[in-house]
């Protein structure tokens, strides 16, 4: 493997946060800067959130007779043609805000010097380790530091060819509750806030309560070792979070011995078995799958660009690589940032945004054979499944349960907006929906069953919603413009809702249990469903997706395709069902769904640019990949706002700001350009840009649970398969489609099946 397709290298210090290199292991978090002489790790800690799990009812408490007549009145309105005034009446079904993820502390450390030379800094992927050289005054000094999945510890150690002085302290932009330290280490205890709003809330401000159990408290302990020419550090985290939605339990002090055994526990390891046991660990996730990409580049990372194929490589498996340093088992899911944040009000508080962005950090971890960071996610839904109840029954009268638009560390379910904001974004009853998905889609990979009750729960509610009839309904943060020209956001039934239902109930009928009245209610209902379909301005369309009376046919949006306010909006909604769904044969549909994605336009955020190349592999479009490829792979705009994807100088994926769902939605996008496995067939090199002339990658998942081994060269613009692996989870008996050629083969676990080409 060249080293360019595993390594993030820069020849000067971080001079801002995402210039930064990241390490994680799933709860504790670094960026690391690489200042020469004056080190700067801001730390990060997986369960630091403000708030409780008192903080939904202090916030968001709705009243359940308001919020009917407030859901009856909607429904009227859209009865009688008034979109605009169903808006108006939505925001009285709404609460406050989820709490926010927060930065936990700050690890600096000096060593005295002027005059720096040969400097470099790196952060290898092959281990996981980030390594800065340079001279200082004519001493040559190394720093090595990694995160440790094995031992839940971070490592910093310094070598230098003469005697060195080494200061360091710990701070935090937390709420300091003491600190101490001495030549064999220190420790730092804080506490976290018990409220803190979103920064669009700027009237609002965090409240900083000392109630017992009001906010989670924690502690930053570090053990030091020196001789004259080395110095070594191992710190750990601990808060009193105790599970996603349970209550914290403890305080600073029990926080504070926790971390400090664990770092005690490190320490007499020694630092040669810490890096033995770390690699280990990291090797055996990191290691399954890897993509290679054209000739090495000896560039700088910040200075590469999207001509360079081996650019894409490494931007799929340093995707990775964040999939596996921010979710973890045992841990949280990871957030709008993954595992970093150094902001107390981080944009969108750093939350589970669950109307795409929480679910994208997921698409590819059974395709990338990372299934075990969805355990995290299952622990999430778990939660919600029994937080939402009350939320279902108070605000709709429904069974089951429900959650909205935004989640976090307490399994948060309510609507939010404070009675003000724009249902098109506060008003949604379909994130849990949604999310199913995700555990469903584990099964289908051949991963443990989904947990019945969440499914069967997240049925109930769909059921009793559907009795209504599905309204009202909104399409996630878009809007529609009424005959008046007046931009609204309430349907009768948006085509994503009627979409996430029909998914949800085809789970049902996949794995419920035939006893079981809600599997039988699901199958009763399920018929009345409509599957998606293309629709121009005439009233029929051919088979080939064109209207005779001279439209063009695409997938509506909302109910009778109304025009739409923003045209090119980031959000994909309507298609959903065509990715990560599975797209359907019919070619009217496929041909529509590219008119749709043609409609939008290719410009837009990091993340919705990850799923536009999703769509268009599923739709076997190389060529529009490739002109999708050189806006992702751009340079991210100097604006930390907008609508322009690109990539910052560590490779973090803009929005712009930072938000690390395009990042990990760019690995589900390149699996799908590689191996698709929707339709019961596994179909090889489906969508490879030009621009790839040749390449390799390993430990691709395809469904039933099929690990794919590739090569490919391409000839007249067109990849051509050299090799192909396959080696099965189980028994099973699969069609393989490489190019038009289709070929049934009979696999059996262990060795691999080399297919004859």
């Amino acid at each position: 493997m060249p080293e360019d397709e595993l390594l993030l290298w820069a020849p000067t210090p971080a001079r801002e946060w995402l210039e930064a290199f990241p390490l994680g292991n799933g709860r504790l978090g670094a960026m690391v800067h690489g200042t020469p002489g004056r080190e700067h790790l801001q730390l990060n800690d997986g369960t630091a959130w403000s708030g409780s799990p008192a903080s939904e009812a202090a916030n968001s408490r709705i009243d359940p007779a308001r919020a009917a007549a407030a859901l009856a009145d909607a429904r009227a309105a859209l009865d009688r043609g008034d979109p605009a005034e169903a808006d108006r009446r939505l925001t009285d079904m709404q609460g406050g805000w989820s709490q926010a993820y927060l930065p936990f502390a700050d690890l600096h450390v000096a060593v005295a010097g002027t005059g720096v030379e040969a400097y470099r800094r790196e952060l290898d992927l092959r281990n996981a380790m980030h390594r800065v050289s340079y001279r200082l005054g004519g001493v040559g000094l190394a720093w090595t530091s990694f995160v440790s999945p094995a031992d839940g510890v971070l490592v910093l150690v310094i070598e230098a060819e003469k005697r060195i002085d080494v200061e360091w302290s710990l701070s935090s932009p937390l709420r300091v509750l003491g600190r101490d330290g001495d030549e064999r280490g220190g420790w730092l205890t804080v506490r976290l806030p018990s409220d803190m709003p979103p920064p669009h809330e700027p009237d609002l401000e965090p409240v900083w309560s000392d109630e017992p159990g009001a906010a989670l408290r924690g502690a930053v302990v570090a053990r030091v070792t020196r001789d004259p020419r080395r110095f070594e550090l191992v710190l750990a985290t601990e808060t009193t979070f105790t599970g996603i939605g349970r209550p914290p339990e403890g305080d600073e002090v029990s926080a504070r011995r926790r971390a400090a055994e664990r770092a005690g526990r490190a320490a007499e390891l020694g630092v040669p078995a810490l890096i033995e046991r770390h690699e280990r660990a990291y090797a055996a996730r990191f290691g399954r799958t890897m993509l290679t990409l054209g000739k090495p580049s000896e560039a700088p990372t910040a200075q590469r660009r999207g001509d360079d194929p081996s650019l894409a490589a490494l931007l799929f498996n340093y995707g990775r690589y964040l999939t596996i340093c921010s979710s973890a088992p045992g841990g949280l899911p990871s957030t709008l940032q993954g595992l970093w944040n150094d902001d107390m009000r981080p944009p969108w508080s750093s939350n589970y945004t669950i109307n795409v962005n929480t679910q994208m950090n997921y698409w590819a971890a059974e395709t990338a054979d990372l299934g075990d960071t969805l355990d995290p996610l299952a622990d999430l839904l778990v939660a919600l499944a029994d937080r939402g109840r009350e939320t279902a029954r108070a605000l709709y009268g429904a069974r089951g349960w429900v959650a909205h638009h935004n989640t976090d560390a307490w399994a948060f379910t309510a609507p939010v907006g404070r009675g003000r904001a724009d249902p098109a974004w506060a008003f949604w009853p379909m994130g849990g929906v949604w999310l199913c998905w995700l555990l469903y889609e584990r099964f289908r990979f051949g991963g443990p069953e989904v947990p019945w009750p969440v499914l069967r729960g997240a049925a109930e509610f769909c059921l009793d919603w559907l009795r209504h009839g599905p309204s009202p309904s909104t399409s996630p943060e878009n809007h529609y413009l009424t005959e008046d020209g007046v931009p609204v956001a309430a349907s009768r039934s948006s085509t994503m809702d009627i979409a996430l239902i029909a998914g949800l109930f085809d789970a049902v009928l996949a794995i419920g249990p035939e006893h079981d009245p809600v599997t039988a209610e699901v199958r009763a209902a399920r018929p009345a469903i409509p599957a998606p379909a293309a629709t121009a301005t005439g009233e029929h369309t051919d088979e080939d997706g064109i209207d005779p009376a001279g439209g063009e046919a695409t997938i509506p949006e909302w109910p009778g395709n109304p025009p739409q306010a923003e045209p090119h909006h980031r959000h994909l909604s309507h298609l959903v069902f065509a990715y990560p769904g599975d797209t359907p044969a019919d070619p009217a549909v496929r041909a529509a769904v590219s008119r749709s994605l043609d409609a939008r336009g290719d410009e837009s955020t990091g993340w919705s640019l990850a799923w536009k190349l999703a769509m268009r592999a599923r739709l076997r479009q190389p060529e529009r990949v490739s002109r999708l490829l050189d806006l992702v792979l751009r340079p991210a705009p100097a604006e930390r706002a907008g609508q322009r994807g690109g990539l910052y100088p560590n490779l973090f994926a803009a929005h712009p700001p930072f938000q690390i769902d395009g990042n990990l939605g760019f690995v589900a996008a390149v699996a799908e350009m590689l191996v698709q496995s929707h339709d019961g067939i596994i179909e090889l090199l489906p969508a490879v840009p030009s621009p790839w002339p040749d390449g390799r990658v390993t430990g691709l998942i395809a469904r039933p649970g099929v690990a794919v081994d590739l090569a490919w060269t391409t000839v007249a613009g067109r990849a051509h398969a050299t090799h192909v692996a396959l080696r099965a989870r189980r028994p099973a008996t699969v069609v393989v489609a490489v190019g038009d050629r289709r070929t049934t083969v009979d696999l059996a676990p262990g060795d691999p099946t080399i297919l004859e080409l």
